[in-house]
């Protein structure tokens, strides 16, 4: 099997789940905060990306550099304060977005990297 080095492993920034923080006091938002942000990983290799969802079941979604179409990113007011955002990433293959991740920090470095790693492989 032929295993390509891993360029980047992301987790959501803690700024995305700001509010949590602030009601911590009610202890559901912290608790679902932590739940939140352990379950979603995104790992950037250099001919792939995937996206681990889940804590208890797990779900495994793995696009190929080289069938990507476009990626996005969104950012609303307050992620840009906090320099975090969305990133979207569509494929070929379908009509909407293939990977969506949501409170990623540096979301436009992610891209960059994405971009540069998909021109070595057109």
């Amino acid at each position: 099997m032929n295993e390509s080095r891993l360029l980047l492993e992301v987790r959501p920034s803690w700024w995305h789940f700001f509010w949590h923080f602030v009601f911590f006091w009610l202890i559901i938002p912290l608790i679902v905060a932590i739940w939140r942000r352990k379950s979603l990983i995104l790992r950037l290799y250099e001919d792939r990306i995937l996206i681990e969802e889940g804590i208890l079941s797990k779900n495994y979604i793995e696009v190929f550099i080289k069938d990507i179409r476009s990626v996005n990113v969104y950012k609303s007011l307050t992620q840009r304060i906090f320099n975090i955002g969305n990133l979207m990433i569509a494929t070929a293959g379908t009509i909407g977005y293939e990977l969506s991740a949501a409170g990623l920090p540096d979301p436009i470095y992610i891209k960059d990297i994405i971009i540069e790693q998909r021109n070595k492989y057109s």
